[in-house]
């Protein structure tokens, strides 16, 4: 159980478990730098964390795969209109 948590969609979903508060409402546009909530002990939480996760076509991804450059040009740049890649 996540407790509070926010999915943000962009072309991908970014979600963040675990909020002790969101900052944000659903329709608001969020600016780099944005404070969008605040990470706590909600849910089953055992402390003080956050969970984060990335999804695809609502298929969970590994956001480690995201420092690849070559990854991120074959599997999502095709998909998503990323500044910086060669769709």
């Amino acid at each position: 159980m996540a407790g509070l948590y926010m999915r943000l969609r962009w072309g991908l979903q970014t979600i963040y478990g675990h909020l002790s508060q969101i900052n944000v409402r659903e329709g608001d546009m969020v600016k780099r730098g944005q404070v969008m909530g605040t990470s706590g002990q909600t849910g089953m939480a055992g402390g003080d964390h956050i969970h984060f996760g990335m999804q695809l076509d609502g298929v969970q991804i590994d956001p480690k795969e995201w420092w690849d450059s070559h990854w991120i040009n074959d599997h999502i740049a095709k998909r998503v209109d990323l500044p910086g890649f060669n769709n």
